[in-house]
């Protein structure tokens, strides 16, 4: 039922052209962009990190060690990827927003109240009360000072995504501006945050990760501090906690560099294949915005090929400079 009502939110195409005008791809400046894609529920209530505890793959126990903002992933009982989030900490103790990606809110909604039984729980959709941006600041890790009910998080995941801004729904991209510094380049959509992390191989929102159709540690979230392997169990923990342990990531989200900017639609699901053999398969794209693309990738042959095709276009697949130095267990099996 799930994917029937996601299948009627998401488009199998996605248009590309449109992306490529007012892409920002500035590495010194600080930019600020709202982030009209994602939503917020709020999670509160006496039992509510107890109650997330059990369905995330993360551990809420590191908003008691002082964390302010987690990536955490919500699987089915299959352990696969339903829904990639980000949670900060709010208001109380006992009180988190939930950050997802706007078309699968509602779903996301229900799932937990599927959950959450007699448990002293709130779950409330505020999305219509907040406001979120993301903000890039490059070479900087002091964490700017907002006020005046503007909340600030530093994105859990890498430091090259910058810091995620709530505010009230009504608050003016001018008003952050002011209280952050003149020095900020304010853009009006988006488009450059995404063309950022295609360009870092980090995917996000239902787009690059329908539901149930990946793995959590296949959308890196082992590398992106997405995943506690030391918890108790959670929906979808035992086969997570297997390919960990004994198993091995053959595939990846990894960026794909094409060798011209994309002015047309390209199909979602689009083969990555071997430029001297049309039929083979190394992957498939699941987004791209003007030169940069981001695929579900078998490592090892993407990289050993380096110059591949989708469709009549050239691309190469790239490591993540922020990937770990080596990965012994999918080195060792593949060899």
């Amino acid at each position: 039922m799930i994917f029937k009502q996601v299948n009627k939110i998401l488009n199998n195409r996605y248009v590309t052209n449109q992306f490529l005008r007012n892409v920002n791809t500035e590495t010194s400046a600080k930019v600020l962009y709202p982030l009209s894609s994602r939503a917020l529920l709020k999670i509160a209530g006496q039992d509510a990190s107890a109650f997330l505890q059990g369905l995330i793959t993360n551990d809420m126990t590191h908003f008691e060690e002082g964390a302010k903002s987690m990536y955490a992933m919500f699987l089915n009982n299959k352990g696969r990827v339903l829904y990639d989030t980000l949670i900060h900490k709010w208001d109380t103790d006992e009180s988190f927003l939930i950050e997802c990606d706007k078309k699968l809110i509602t779903l996301l909604q229900k799932h937990l109240k599927i959950y959450k039984l007699k448990r002293k729980v709130e779950i409330v959709d505020v999305d219509k009360d907040f406001k979120t941006w993301v903000l890039i600041q490059p070479e900087s890790n002091t964490l700017p000072q907002l006020k005046n009910n503007v909340n600030i998080y530093k994105d859990p995941r890498l430091a090259d995504l910058g810091y995620r801004i709530i505010s009230s729904a009504d608050t003016k991209d001018s008003h952050i501006v002011d209280i952050i510094g003149k020095d900020i380049v304010s853009k009006d959509n988006e488009d450059g945050y995404k063309y950022l992390r295609y360009k870092l191989g980090v995917s996000e929102g239902a787009e690059d990760l329908p539901p149930g159709t990946s793995f959590p540690l296949e959308a890196n979230c082992d590398y992106l501090h997405g995943v506690s392997f030391h918890k108790g169990c959670y929906i979808g923990q035992e086969l997570t906690a297997r390919i960990h342990h004994t198993g091995v990531v053959r595939k990846r989200i990894m960026p794909v560099k094409f060798s011209q900017s994309i002015s047309e639609d390209i199909e979602k699901d689009s083969v990555i294949s071997a430029s001297n053999n049309p039929k083979s398969n190394f992957g498939k794209l699941k987004g791209v915005i003007n030169n940069y693309g981001i695929g579900l990738i078998r490592i090892k042959e993407a990289l050993e090929a380096k110059v591949l095709m989708v469709g009549n276009y050239s691309v190469e697949v790239l490591k993540p400079a922020w990937w770990p130095l080596e990965a012994p267990k999918e080195i060792q099996k593949n060899e």
